[in-house]
Parts: structure tokens; C-alpha cells; sequence
């Protein structure tokens, strides 16, 4: 058995039996994992009430084969007091995610950590998006569909990418198909317009196959 402590978030409450509790989990150097809560046992009881989504631990954990149990918590380093809509989208994109790389770590926790806002949450969108290699595909026109030809192509971040002449002009010019060029824009800016950040979902919707139920809300 190893035991090891390890500093992760929490991305998922998920019931287990009838008194165990899974939780999803975004570690610093585990990535990813499912930790297993027994019975609330060896978990002193003025840490249970931090088991929930968004809050940063510092616990103790012990592999067994293929399983890790949460078997300590040495200290909560942040437990949310409010729940703002952008943070319950991000929470639920991670949760989805079949993995992901404990690199992701501080992105999480600096987004968790800020006041949760439609611009914070446009950073770490697209941050996220970029480390995944999720980017959006610049081979037909967003207006209308029509596919790319050739380039170089105009490109809009406004409108959500490609824009062929027919449907308008667009301010940024693509010789490849390089969307860091395209980002240009969003960084002066400092925050994605309504038709760009929808355009980031439903990339990422289309990557998991699976509807975002938070973005509902927005």
C-alpha cells in the first residue's frame, strides 16, 4: 500500500452504496482520479461538510491496485461560498472530460480562486481549449458553411472563424490553419463576444459528444 499527500480539486460529488462517497478529482500530480471516501471513517468530521464540488484539499491518499482512497484531509485551501453560473460550466467541462493531465492543475485553481466572472471564465476557456489541442476547425465559413478553398483565409473572432467574401469581411488574415493567430484578437479584447464563446462550446460539446447542461443557464 502507498500512502501520499496530494493536493487536488474537487470536480464531482458522485454517491456510492449507501454510505460511501466518490469523488471526481483534479490533482497537482495525479491528474485526473477517483477517490474513494469510506464511510466518512478516518475523516474527522469538521472536514466532511468541504466535500463539494470546487473546493481545494490537501489530503492523504492510499493506492490499492486500481483504487484510491481518500483515507485523511490535512487542511481545506479553498472552499467556495457562492456558485456563479461561469464556475458551475467549468466545473461540469472538467468533470466530463475522460482525462485530464495534472498540468491543468493551477488553470483550475486560479479559476476557481477568481471572482468566478464571464471574463474569468473566457481565460480559462480558452487556455483550456488551447492545452487540449481542442481547437476549432477553420475549414468552412461560419455564416453560411461553404468550405474552405484555400488560403490564405479571412478570419473573424467575433463571429466565431472562417468567413468566406460572400458573407462579409473579416479583420484577421490566416495563411494556415493556426487558430493562436485568430486568438490574437480575443487577447487585445481581453474577453470573448457571445458568438466566440459559443463557438468554443460547441467545439467542446462536439469533442465529448455530450451536452453541457450548465451552459443552459447562461
Amino acid at each position: 500500500m502507498n500512502e501520499f499527500e496530494e493536493q487536488f480539486a474537487i470536480l464531482q460529488r458522485i454517491p456510492y452504496k449507501e454510505t460511501d462517497l466518490l469523488l471526481s478529482v483534479l490533482g497537482k500530480h495525479i491528474g485526473k482520479d477517483l477517490l474513494t471516501v469510506r464511510s466518512g471513517r478516518k475523516i474527522p468530521n469538521r472536514w466532511k461538510s468541504s466535500f463539494s464540488e470546487g473546493s481545494i484539499l490537501l489530503g492523504r491518499i492510499m493506492k490499492i491496485k486500481n483504487y484510491s482512497i481518500l483515507t485523511g484531509v490535512i487542511n481545506e485551501q479553498y472552499v467556495p461560498d457562492k456558485y456563479p453560473v461561469w464556475t458551475v460550466l467549468a466545473l461540469e467541462i472538467m468533470a466530463k472530460m475522460p482525462s485530464l493531465d495534472s498540468s491543468l492543475f493551477e488553470l483550475l485553481r486560479r479559476f476557481l480562486q477568481s471572482e468566478g466572472t464571464r471574463k474569468d471564465f473566457d481565460q480559462f476557456l480558452v487556455s483550456f481549449m488551447v492545452k487540449e489541442s481542442l481547437q476549432p476547425s477553420l475549414n468552412s465559413c461560419v455564416v453560411c458553411g461553404e468550405r474552405r478553398e484555400s488560403f490564405p483565409i479571412k478570419a473573424s473572432p467575433y463571429l466565431g472563424g472562417y468567413v468566406c467574401e460572400k458573407c462579409g469581411t473579416a479583420e484577421t488574415e490566416i495563411t494556415v490553419v493556426d487558430y493562436e493567430s485568430l486568438l490574437q484578437a480575443y487577447k487585445k479584447k481581453g474577453e470573448l463576444t457571445d458568438n466566440m464563446r459559443a463557438f468554443w462550446l460547441d467545439c467542446l460539446e462536439s469533442e465529448l459528444n455530450a451536452k453541457l447542461v450548465s451552459r443552459e443557464g447562461l
